[in-house]
């Protein structure tokens, strides 16, 4: 049939991409687990495919085969293209290094600024030391106010002043409708510190609103299930509701830590609160807690009056001030003066009125729906407080803030089983804090991405992110040592420092004594009682501490932050440690 004939085979188009045969492999190796999804390295990859025909492989009679000359296809070398992707990697990476860089800039300053640029040295100096005046006087002014709205607010009966509102015909949403769903993140956290805060829920003006939510760690295994188990039995009839949820370990893209284990909580609540058991989205809030957060009686019944009576309820969250009070009196004498200096700044913060710039902390709440709204926690970071926040404000057109209720919350200090390792758990703590710089490329980025919002609004968010990071690593060495070294070189006859420098800088951080003793009589006063196990020669140490407020802060304070911030700059990313409370 064919002999005597030739076929010959159409040209290659230059137009046209030419067809290559299609290779598949087959994955091998797959882990499907509800927790992990891997590949293995053996899954095949396509072999290169020649473009120039070849011989055909025919399993019939040998015959010729006419081909067209092959054609060169030619094809413009383009410049490479760098993908959005790319380049908001490539922002992020260079935001990160930013902290370190200014840090470090400051710091060494201290150096070659009295040695070459004496007089622009100083200026700078003094400005930074008046700057520093201004932000000591407003701490102790706010601290002292709020300290007089705490004990005002603790004579409110918030159920009253609900029914008030409702007489003036405001219209709010009803009490008796509104619930409260508590996360309790925890791992390997003993039952005694988990009753707790499960007690301080039990014993709130309305423990019947409250639905709290075990959030355990699927890795404790068989333990971590029993002790859940144990503390619903024991709780299941105080509270509106108690149930476990458990967080498996391995999931991609995650990272272990409080906001991993509480996203998938939130979710897991979300489903069985209001898919399963009928709650009303609208009406329930959604509070993140640690697990030795002990809640003051009235914080709940206050949260359903501001949540009920507030029409901007589904852009609020609600944060009471923090104090670390709980075993004030067993933690190490020096590193009481933190603990203290951390509780009444957190409270001077949250009753400012002017210039106020205020971000959730540790224990907070906000509406279910708006978590919802944005996907809930990012399971991916390690401070999830401010980081939860900015994602809400960004995403929900800057209209998120943060309103106060003077409704104390108590947590532990820092106490491990020695005493040399409660300073290292301290320090590593202190630095998990600090490593929110982290949040500094995510939020440039959303001030980029979100111009809907107006410019003045994001920049002044970045901005207080920004200062309260740059300040943390920086302020301790501009205030302790700015004074001290210049004058030490001038001493060394290798600078020449203005006469005007040492005298105005002396006037300008003198006045900041009066804050710190307004700090030291509030926390005296505010303190939990001397317990009877505590002995009457140890207490004037709880005032000689203060003398030593210089060394204390470095270890405590600048040392953390300065080491958060040259991690990120080298790419290194911190593990998440649970600090020991004991």
């Amino acid at each position: 049939m064919f002999a005597g004939t030739t076929k010959r085979r159409k040209g290659i188009d230059p137009q046209t991409s030419p067809r290559l045969p299609r290779f598949s492999g087959i994955p091998v190796g797959i882990d499907i687990s509800p927790a992990v999804i891997g590949l293995s390295p053996t899954s095949l990859e396509p072999s290169p495919v020649p473009i120039r025909p070849q011989p055909a492989a025919y399993g019939g009679e040998a015959r010729a085969i006419a081909l067209d000359p092959p054609l060169a296809i030619e094809r413009a070398l383009e410049p490479p293209r760098i993908t959005a992707s790319r380049k908001r990697a490539i922002l992020k990476r260079s935001l990160e290094t930013v902290p370190a860089l200014i840090a470090i800039t400051v710091i060494s300053s201290l150096v070659w600024g009295p040695l070459f640029v004496p007089v622009p040295f100083a200026i700078a100096v003094l400005s930074f030391h008046a700057y520093w005046l201004w932000r000591a006087q407003m701490m102790g002014i706010h601290a002292f106010k709020g300290f007089l709205l705490l004990r005002k607010h603790k004579k409110i009966d918030w159920h009253k002043r609900y029914d008030e509102h409702v007489a003036a015909g405001k219209g709010p949403v009803r009490w008796d409708d509104v619930s409260h769903i508590v996360i309790i993140p925890n791992y390997t956290e003993s039952p005694e510190k988990l009753r707790l805060c499960l007690d301080s829920l039990a014993k709130c003006e309305v423990p019947e609103k409250i639905i709290a939510v075990l959030a355990m760690e699927e890795r404790e295994g068989a333990e971590g299930r029993r002790r859940a188990q144990s503390l619903v039995a024991e709780y299941s009839g105080r509270l509106g509701g108690i149930f476990p949820t458990y967080h498996p370990w391995g999931v991609p893209g995650e990272v272990a830590g409080k906001a991993s284990n509480e996203n998938w909580a939130a979710r897991r609540a979300k489903e069985i609160v209001v898919d399963r058991w009928g709650h009303d989205i609208e009406t329930l809030t959604i509070t993140s807690c640690d697990a030795d957060t002990v809640f003051d009686r009235k914080y709940f019944s206050c949260l359903t009056y501001h949540f009920a009576t507030n029409p901007e309820r589904y852009r609020r969250f609600w944060q009471g001030p923090i104090m670390y009070y709980n075993n004030i009196w067993n933690v190490p004498a020096p590193l009481r003066l933190p603990h203290a200096i951390a509780g009444l700044n957190h409270l001077g913060r949250l009753s400012r009125t002017l210039l106020r710039n205020v971000f959730p902390q540790s224990t907070y709440s906000l509406s279910l729906r708006m978590a919802h709204e944005v996907d809930y926690w990012d399971p991916d970071i390690i401070p999830e407080d401010w980081h939860m926040f900015l994602k809400c404000y960004y995403n929900l057109g800057g209209t998120v803030e943060v309103d106060t209720m003077y409704t104390p919350i108590y947590m532990d200090g820092i106490r491990s089983r020695t005493y040399a390792r409660t300073f290292v758990s301290y320090f590593e703590q202190a630095r998990r804090h600090a490593w929110g710089c982290s949040d500094i490329p995510y939020a440039v980025q959303h001030v980029i991405d979100h111009p809907e919002i107006p410019l003045g609004a994001r920049l002044r968010r970045l901005w207080a992110l920004c200062e309260s990071h740059f300040l943390w690593s920086t302020q301790w060495f501009l205030v302790t040592l700015g004074r001290v070294v210049p004058f030490l070189f001038v001493a060394l006859g290798v600078a020449d420092m203005p006469d005007w420098f040492r005298y105005v800088s002396h006037w300008l951080l003198a006045p900041c004594a009066a804050t710190l003793l307004l700090i030291v009589f509030l926390d005296t006063i505010m303190r939990p009682k001397r317990p009877g196990n505590f002995h009457w020669w140890l207490f004037p140490f709880q005032y000689v501490q203060w003398f030593g407020m210089a060394a204390i802060t470095f270890f405590s304070s600048a040392l953390p932050a300065l080491d958060a911030q040259v991690r990120l700059a080298l790419g290194k990313r911190l593990e998440y440690k649970v600090t020991e409370k004991a």
